[in-house]
């Protein structure tokens, strides 16, 4: 008598199923992972102690300032100025403005006004984290706060932004010429190319759910591309900076930044700097480059351009 097994059939076909099941679950990890990790930058960071106990900065007259844009009251510091001339500092994501302590000390040293305020929804200010049309209100209610200190020219009006607070910066500064001159540091020239870049360990299964997310969060059409926008900063001069160490922004990134800007411009890739670290990698040249470029821009004679201030256009929405 002949009988028929099918214990075999049935293994192989648990096996591809299992098999299946085990590929699917690591494509879902996949793209769960690198979805939320974009996420993570429109969730707000609460306010550092550094920035709830200012007299830890050391800094000499620092004091805390508060300012509305729109119905969001934005918590900040302020040093004023003893030259006429002033810069206004914008942080990064998930950070608020004690991450600028270097920047703020060095230009305050050398006698500038500077504004550090938190994004709104970051630190200690109302709001939400977009990094859009809010933002960019944001930094151009910065600018009309400082444009009307008594200890400012308002003429003599500067500005630096940091990674995604570059970005913001460079949109705005591209349509208000109040900021005579404008550092960006560490700005990422194409936000939707750099997640896309940030997430490329695992191709098409990596980068789509981070694009995905980065749609989902408004950000893929709230604003120009810095690329496409920052020769529109000139006859203002501009200094990129970037770090060749740097596993955020990527330095091709910040070429890429430098190459679509028009005269006058400048760019520094520091050596061996990574996201941030520049008053630590390079300081004293640090320092040097950012004193002598707001001093050359905003202090000399001719700093003051023949370039009417422009009231906030609709590419600011």
């Amino acid at each position: 008598m002949i009988t028929r097994s099918f214990a075999t059939p049935n293994r192989k076909v648990a096996a591809l199923l299992g098999s299946f099941l085990i590929g699917f679950l690591c494509v879902a990890w996949v793209g769960y992972r690198h979805y939320n990790t974009v996420m993570f930058d429109f969730e707000p960071a609460p306010a550092t102690e550094l920035s709830k106990h200012p007299a830890q900065v050391g800094i000499a007259q620092l004091e805390e300032v508060a300012f509305r844009s729109s119905d969001d009251r934005l918590a900040g510091w302020y040093v004023p100025s003893s030259n006429r001339a002033a810069v206004v500092l914008t942080h990064g994501t998930n950070a608020d403005r004690s991450s600028m302590v270097a920047e703020l000390r060095i230009l305050s040293d050398a006698g500038f006004g500077v504004l550090a305020f938190d994004w709104p929804g970051e630190g200690a200010s109302e709001g939400s984290v977009t990094w859009g049309a809010e933002d960019r209100h944001a930094l151009t209610a910065a600018i009309d706060w400082l444009s009307k200190r008594a200890d400012v020219d308002a003429n003599r009006l500067g500005g630096l932004g940091f990674s995604i607070g570059g970005l913001v910066m460079a949109q705005v500064a591209a349509r208000d010429s109040r900021l005579r001159a404008v550092a960006l540091v560490a700005a990422p020239s194409d936000y939707l190319a750099l997640t896309r870049w940030q997430n490329r360990q695992w191709g098409f299964l990596s980068e789509f759910p981070a694009s995905l997310a980065l749609r989902h969060s408004g950000i893929a059409a709230a604003g120009p591309r810095p690329v496409d926008v920052v020769h529109e900063i000139a006859p203002r001069p501009v200094i990129v900076i970037g770090g060749d160490a740097d596993e955020v922004v990527p330095a091709f990134m910040t070429r890429a930044l430098y190459d679509a800007a028009l005269e006058p411009k400048s760019l520094w890739i520091v050596p061996g700097a990574h996201h941030g670290d520049y008053a630590q990698v390079a300081d004293p040249a640090y320092q040097l480059r950012l004193v002598q470029f707001f001093t050359a821009n905003l202090l000399a004679q001719d700093s003051a351009l023949d370039v009417a201030p422009l009231a906030p256009s609709p590419a600011h929405n």
